[in-house]
């Protein structure tokens, strides 16, 4: 039976200590604004009331449930296919992969970014999430049997190009789906729901690949058919989701030009530069170090395999403690405490020989990365103004994805024509830069120059109608200054 939930209060009324233990209550922007620079330095960590909600709590809600493992099951096929179509395009040749062969690889995987990018985005906000959830689903078993038809009759070309399109459909559906979020849990359960989806993600894709060496035996052909069921059966999960996911009827549709105001906003712009210079530097960070371990292991794959592998678990790491972190650390000091640490975890690599401390710096770096992206996802749905989520999580997603192609292709090309110890030392002063650039970057922002962009009067298709009640208006204004003003304070919940 569905259950209704009484509106929460806002669970961020905390103080903060400053200097000589005088408290201060940050519970709204303006009094946050009244502190100095040195006062905001030095809110470490959040002290009084907050509210903490764990993973396996939210698994009590069957949509969310519901969700969860049509995902699981989805991005298990998405593994499953990724290996088999990597190995026949990619690793089919005997001398094994190259710095080249990555490179084009990098840039395959960009090319869905730059293309199916700002379309996820548009399309999540343009039609119901739920239905394209289930097309998209049913759409990416067909590709998997066309996989299946072009590899049979050795069709390399046409290979390629049902895995790019693959790889776009999988960028409009995790938009889609990381777009409704907000719709199935409140504010204050973001980050607990953020993290689950990362931990189900990294569990689905070492499933995936398990399975790959579990179905050897039925061939390429034979796996890219147990994808198509695969996606089949998340289809059918998704359409048993009852909750309203967003979508087409959210609000009034929002132009381009007021997206680009909300990625402009305080939290959002800091949520975003800050993932994505982190996401740059550890891409050329984990293409110095696998090049480096390659080397060291004649030019075989096991190299690339192993720094990948130690990616994996440290981002599985990360994704659990950073419900723990979110709910202590604010965001600043967050930031900052994930650049001073990878710059503490790089800059000793350039004088310490051998691959392990390397490999090591690796896992810190992913670890911490890790704990930032989800405290900034949580933001960036926190923030955007309903009808454009779809389009700002886009924005954010195509940037620190984009970044890490740019720093893995970096990292290549330096250590390749220089040295590793070259990227190496040029990295740990980056790191060490950004934790002192985004001490001082302004995060909070003045409500002024919102206020007047969403009172403006605009046509039907801006943010707001110009008749828009007042009430709406304060909420979405008081949602680009808040990170827990996200969703609706209260919404229907079936439970188990």
């Amino acid at each position: 039976m569905p259950k209704q939930f009484a509106p929460q209060k806002d669970v961020r009324h905390a103080a903060f200590t400053f200097n000589h233990g005088v408290l201060a209550d940050c519970g709204t922007s303006s009094k946050c604004e009244a502190h100095s620079s040195i006062g905001q330095l030095m809110e470490l960590t959040r002290h009084g009331d907050f509210l903490h909600v764990s993973r396996r709590s939210l698994l009590k809600f069957a949509d969310f449930r519901r969700v969860v493992t049509a995902q699981f099951v989805s991005q298990t096929a998405d593994a499953l296919m990724l290996v088999v179509l990597a190995r026949a395009l990619l690793f089919a040749d005997p001398d094994g992969p190259t710095p080249v062969l990555l490179a084009q690889a990098a840039m395959t995987g960009a090319a869905p970014l730059i293309l199916a990018g700002p379309i996820g985005g548009f399309v999540a906000d343009r039609w119901p999430r739920r239905q394209i959830l289930v097309s998209g689903q049913a759409l990416r078993a067909c590709l998997g049997l066309c996989a299946a038809l072009a590899i049979a009759f050795g069709s390399k070309p046409a290979t390629l190009v049902v895995f790019v399109c693959a790889l776009c459909a999988t960028r409009i559906l995790f938009t889609a789906r990381i777009a409704s979020v907000r719709h199935l849990v409140r504010q204050h359960e973001l980050v607990a729901a953020d993290s689950l989806m990362l931990i189900v993600g990294v569990v689905a894709g070492a499933l995936g690949a398990a399975l790959f060496g579990a179905t050897l035996v039925f061939g390429s052909v034979g796996q890219l058919v147990i994808v198509s069921i695969g996606h089949f059966a998340a289809a059918y999960g998704f359409d048993r989701t009852r909750a309203w996911l967003g979508g087409e009827g959210e609000t009034h549709a929002i132009r381009w030009r007021a997206v680009a105001v909300q990625l402009a906003c305080g939290k959002t712009r800091y949520a975003l530069v800050s993932t994505s210079t982190h996401r740059l530097l550890v891409g050329v960070i984990v293409a110095t170090v696998a090049l480096d371990v390659d080397g060291r292991t004649d030019g075989s794959a096991s190299g690339y395999a192993l720094t990948l592998a130690i990616a994996g678990v440290a981002a599985f790491a990360g994704s659990v403690t950073s419900e723990w972190v979110n709910e202590r650390i604010p965001r600043r000091p967050l930031t900052i405490g994930c650049f001073a640490g990878a710059f503490c975890a790089v800059s000793p690599l350039a004088f310490i020989p051998g691959p392990v401390p390397r490999l090591v710096a690796v896992g810190i770096l992913v670890f911490l990365f890790q704990n930032l992206r989800v405290a900034s996802d949580a933001t960036i749905q926190a923030n955007a103004a309903p009808g454009s989520c779809g389009r700002v999580f886009a924005a954010y997603d195509i940037a620190f994805n984009l970044a890490y192609v740019v720093g893995l292709v970096g990292g290549l090309a330096i250590a390749s024509n220089f040295s590793v110890e070259a990227a190496l030392g040029v990295v740990g002063p980056l790191y060490l830069v950004g934790a002192v650039a985004f001490s001082f970057l302004e995060r909070e922002e003045s409500r002024r120059g919102q206020v007047q962009f969403l009172l403006d009067p605009a046509p039907k298709n801006d943010v707001l109608s110009h008749n828009a009640p007042s009430n709406e208006r304060e909420r979405i204004e008081d949602g680009c200054n808040n990170d827990e003003g996200a969703g609706g304070s209260a919404i229907p919940r079936e439970v188990a």
